[in-house]
């Protein structure tokens, strides 16, 4: 099954590798998502999510980068960690080993839905998508003007125990709630409930760790 275009929002037609590359750092993503951001995701962005039943399948994602790739590689989670993997397919979904690499992050990009962290399946099936969803989402992100502030993430094999994601190196994993203070952490993940007090989030911690002789940021985001 091929992933269809939402009416008025063309998906991308190939994986490009800058839909990633291209997003900001978690420090300067986190600057962005202020109270009138937040106003707008606890309201008519969460309503939304609840209208369309499709609360459980997806969440809001704070776009933003863990470290860069290169064209040829794509983010791909697979169990509890995520790291670059080189594909040579183009598409979207793409075959590898014994199963297919499929989207799980989705954002806006040049006007366009482009993937751009993916997920490792045994099976190889195309995961369907709620195009109505889809388009009513992104188009609501954009009257808000937070198409470039928040993504959709798939959020359908989530653990909500491993809600912490720390980058060791280029690889993210999945660590569980109380694996750093909160003061540390930024909210990177919404997931919302049919109660309010049901709505969830998962969180990113940022630190220092030396390259070089430098001091870069790592993060980590669930």
């Amino acid at each position: 099954m091929n992933l269809m275009e939402p009416v008025g929002i063309k998906l991308q037609a190939v994986y490009d590798s800058a839909a990633y590359n291209s997003l900001p750092s978690l420090r300067t993503a986190a600057n962005l998502v202020d109270e009138n951001a937040l106003y707008h995701l606890r309201g008519p962005i969460r309503q939304l999510f609840l209208d369309h039943k499709i609360h459980e399948r997806f969440g809001v994602a704070l776009l933003h980068k863990h470290f860069s790739i290169d064209e040829s590689e794509r983010i791909v989670e697979y169990y509890h960690s995520s790291t670059a993997w080189k594909v040579d397919h183009q598409g979207h979904s793409a075959p590898q080993y014994a199963g297919l690499i499929v989207p799980r992050s989705f954002r806006l990009y040049h006007g366009s839905i482009a993937p751009y962290e993916f997920g490792y399946s045994n099976s190889m099936v195309v995961p369907s998508l709620d195009h109505d969803f889809l388009k009513k989402a992104f188009e609501m992100f954009k009257q808000y003007g937070l198409d470039q502030t928040f993504g959709l993430r798939c959020v359908d094999k989530r653990v909500s125990d491993l809600s912490i994601e720390v980058t060791e190196g280029k690889t993210n994993i999945m660590l569980p709630r109380n694996s750093a203070p909160l003061s540390e952490l930024i909210e990177a993940l919404w997931v919302f409930g049919d109660d309010n007090e049901d709505d969830d989030r998962c969180h990113c911690r940022e630190h220092c760790w030396p390259n070089k002789g430098d001091h870069d940021k790592d993060h980590s985001c669930g």
